[in-house]
């Protein structure tokens, strides 16, 4: 199966919907560098979720780059811009610089070479053009556990009863190999934070069958008793989920 089909049965099955829409406090906290740009490419968008809406009706041009068929329906139905990304040269068919935004998100970590992606939208980015990139931190705290006990990685599979290897995620990424990653593609001026929800709690995720007491204590405990600020000052440690803004020059 090439990644083409694998995607458009992904998108189809309704599986991955794990999260709800973003809320405006949300969107402008993670895409707030990209408000108010003339020209934004949204890479990898798949079917546009959680954040499509708001970045549309914030931006005066929005595009959409995906590997699914299923997605580029969607995009053309929806009325935007869509471009086929080539799967072989995670390429798309665009002039150099015609973007002065780009978003991708949740994305490098599905990739076989992330290097030819992030090439690719330093292509296309015009100079003075930012990029916000986000990904699971396969830093944060309850991974680096599960590692070190377990010799596992965390997956994302669809239906973990049905197929416990069927992860989407093939590449892990912590704060030190996104930088490198956006750095060695000619990116600027990178910063890497947290943006996603965390918990001190979610420690027992490492230790298998004691995974259930961050569940508890995601629906029973209040927000102060998860520590949350600790993933804006130890994002290497403590966040699920990394943000990079970067530029290019």
């Amino acid at each position: 199966m090439n990644a083409e089909n694998f995607y458009d049965q992904y998108w189809a099955n309704g599986l991955h919907v794990l999260g709800q829409k973003w809320d405006e406090k949300r969107f402008r906290r993670v895409m707030g560098p990209l408000i108010d740009r003339e020209h934004v490419l949204d890479y990898g968008c798949g079917l546009g979720f959680y954040y499509q809406s708001w970045l549309a009706k914030s931006v005066k041009n929005y595009a959409g780059a995906d590997v699914a068929s299923v997605a580029l329906d969607d995009l053309r139905r929806k009325g935007f811009e869509a471009y086929r990304i080539d799967p072989e040269k995670s390429a798309i068919d665009c002039p150099d610089a015609s973007f002065d935004g780009i978003v991708c998100s949740e994305v490098l970590e599905h990739l076989f070479d992330p290097m030819l992606a992030a090439r690719e939208l330093h292509r296309v980015l015009k100079p003075g053009g930012v990029m916000v990139v986000t990904v699971p931190n396969f830093g944060y705290h309850p991974w680096r556990l599960m590692a070190l006990l377990r010799a596992q990685v965390p997956s994302e599979p669809e239906d973990p009863k049905k197929n416990r290897f069927n992860g989407v995620h093939i590449r892990f990424f912590s704060k030190l190999m996104l930088q490198r990653l956006l750095e060695g593609t000619g990116f600027c001026n990178v910063s890497i934070g947290s943006y996603d929800e965390s918990s001190v709690w979610d420690i027992t995720r490492g230790l298998g069958p004691l995974a259930g007491i961050s569940d508890l204590a995601w629906k029973y405990l209040p927000a102060p008793f998860h520590l949350r600020f600790l993933q804006h000052l130890w994002p290497n440690v403590c966040a699920p989920r990394l943000r990079a803004v970067a530029y290019r020059a």
